[in-house]
């Protein structure tokens, strides 16, 4: 009898520990998972691709670790909506600029000296125009313009229905979970006019 109970406690063991181990292992092949994303994510980043971008997978608390300009922008601009750690989604950042030159050469001679030749620019972190002017009649203009956007993803419960008046009414009220994206646009001369964020149900 001894003997039976014995045996059952070291298979119990064994299944215990070997179930540890699995946990472990799981949990460890996870991390890996995430670790080879976020080298194959700085890989395309450190190749200055233009058209393709990998996710950098990380925790809120490495998220405020990590000394990157980048990291604690999103960061600031998520503690500015006051989103909770437990509600956030995904942040974004998205950084572009665009200019273009134009040339107009005019048939009668603005400038008389041959020799006459001036560059100008003048502007912000956000905009900047350069002016050149050239003997005869040449003039150029270089207008450029940056944006920064921060775009912060986060699941918010709400009720299916408008929320009832009275509070007690709104806690048996049935919820569900929605996505609330927000886009937050620094350079204060670009207007945002529309942005939209679909979820691909499966």
């Amino acid at each position: 009898m001894k003997k039976g109970i014995f045996i059952i406690v070291v298979i119990l063991a064994i299944v215990g520990v070997i179930g540890v181990l699995w946990f472990q292992l799981a949990t460890t092949l996870d991390k890996w998972k995430v670790a080879e994303a976020n080298v194959k994510a700085y890989a395309t980043q450190l190749a200055n691709s233009e058209d393709k971008s990998i996710a950098l997978q990380l925790t809120i608390d490495q998220l405020e670790y990590f000394n990157d300009s980048v990291f604690q922008d999103l960061n600031k601009t998520r503690e500015e909506l006051k989103i909770k750690d437990k509600n956030l989604k995904a942040l974004q950042k998205v950084s572009s600029s665009f200019s273009r030159i134009d040339t107009i050469t005019l048939k009668d001679t603005l400038f008389k000296e041959p020799s006459f030749a001036m560059d100008t620019t003048i502007g912000d972190k956000w905009y900047s125009l350069s002016v050149g002017l050239k003997y005869p009649s040449v003039i150029t203009v270089k207008p450029e313009f940056k944006s920064e956007k921060n775009i912060v993803v986060s699941l918010k419960k709400e009720t299916v229905n408008p929320p009832k008046k009275f509070f007690l009414f709104r806690l048996f009220q049935k919820k569900h979970r929605i996505l609330k994206v927000y886009v937050k646009e620094k350079n204060p001369y670009v207007k945002s006019e529309d942005s939209r964020y679909i979820e691909i149900l499966k």
